[in-house]
């Protein structure tokens, strides 16, 4: 998945693309995908498959030295196309298996990448907070030092205290919900080290690439479940035909197979060797009618399955989409206006409470007010990334 919503850095196993590839290379779904895959491939090497050959010995002794007194060699032999049709279907899987994976894998790379985000989410998060508890820090001591001094009541400084103790809270809440997005990383890459990301920032990359749904990873394994289904059905139909059945038979005089002591010296001078070609045909064919209309029907069935996922992939293109704009307002919104002004707001705050021009209800309002933009402003950044991610997934990119 390309245009994703991350910088990378120069420390490549802690970035995003360094996260996808141990994920792609250690993903326990994704390797049972790849061992598909190869039984699939496997299996392809299985399409001349006869009937085991017959051997037999034979001997009967009131005949004298008849043909019955034979070793006879017979195979069954399907009709020709039989063998074609059935490679194709064989070879038709393994392109099924093959979308499968590639779906897997685009799969994976969508999770590992929203994971990626949400722990950078988290991580900022809880550095506004960090931040945030440092001043209250300083808010507390300057609302205590007025209380002893006379200035203020026992009020201002309560207050304070719960201000700070509320903002502990949230930072442990945060704390937690990044050590959750590490874990689920960890599980999605297979690894137990732990992951920090290289980017000390929440960063925006716009979604690239056109839309094809035939192209898209869900769109390929529709198609190869529909051709797979095409497949079969031509193999079915290769049941009406004809099989044959081939035999050579060596007339073989065995001495000590005698009990009635037979004279057989006529034939001292020779075996004689024979043949038989049969054909077999289906007589009763409405079980094989039944089968083939049972896998015309498969292929009614993927047909109309794949028009349904394109629909329903269409559909989610536009909402994703849309998701994306509007994310992409909001964010822009914040980084415009919200955030410098919040952070205006917090600093000149602070200073003109130390100055005492404003009082402790006010100074209380406007750090809320800072806070809450700054972290509306992270979560908008996540709500952007987590949609351009949706979306290139969508696009199969």
């Amino acid at each position: 998945m390309t245009a994703l919503v991350c910088c990378l850095s120069a420390t490549k196993a802690q970035s995003l693309a360094a996260c996808i590839k141990t994920a792609l290379d250690h993903n326990t779904g994704v390797r049972m995908a790849d061992l598909q895959v190869q039984r699939a491939k496997r299996m392809e090497g299985t399409y001349f498959e006869m009937e085991p050959t017959e051997l037999s010995l034979s001997q009967d002794p009131t005949s004298g030295g008849s043909p019955d007194n034979a070793l006879t060699l017979s195979q069954k032999i399907d009709f020709p196309t039989v063998y074609s049709s059935r490679h194709k279907v064989l070879k038709a899987e393994s392109q099924v298996e093959e979308s499968r994976r590639r779906l897997t894998e685009s799969e994976l790379t969508r999770d590992v990448a929203a994971a990626y985000s949400t722990l950078l989410y988290w991580q900022h998060t809880v550095a506004l907070l960090s931040k945030n508890d440092s001043l209250l820090d300083t808010f507390v001591h300057t609302a205590g030092i007025r209380f002893k001094n006379g200035e203020t009541n026992r009020l201002e400084q309560m207050n304070a205290q719960r201000l700070k103790d509320e903002n502990s809270l949230s930072l442990r809440e945060a704390q937690e919900g990044k050590a959750a997005a590490t874990l689920l990383l960890q599980q999605l890459m297979n690894t137990t080290e732990p992951i920090v990301p290289t980017d000390d920032y929440l960063c925006i990359e716009a979604a690239t690439g056109t839309y094809s749904f035939e192209s898209t990873p869900i769109g390929q394994l529709s198609e190869s479940e529909r051709v797979l289904s095409e497949r079969e059905l031509g193999y079915v139909r290769q049941g009406m035909l004809p099989s044959f059945n081939i035999g050579v038979r060596q007339q073989l005089v065995i001495s000590g197979m005698n009990p009635y002591d037979v004279d057989r010296s006529r034939f001292d001078k020779g075996n004689w060797m024979g043949f038989e070609v049969g054909v077999a045909f289906p007589l009763f064919y409405g079980s094989q009618k039944a089968k083939r209309a049972a896998a015309q029907m498969d292929v009614d069935i993927a047909r109309t399955k794949k028009e349904q996922a394109e629909r329903q992939t269409g559909t989610e293109l536009l909402i994703a989409q849309n998701a994306v704009e509007t994310a992409r307002k909001s964010y822009e919104y914040y980084q415009a206006d919200g955030l410098p002004s919040a952070q205006e707001m917090r600093r000149l705050s602070c200073v003109e409470y130390e100055a005492g021009e404003i009082t402790y209800v006010e100074h209380i309002q406007n750090l809320s007010t800072a806070l809450a933009t700054e972290l509306a402003n992270a979560k908008a950044i996540d709500v952007l990334n987590q949609a351009i991610i949706k979306l290139n997934f969508i696009k199969g990119i």
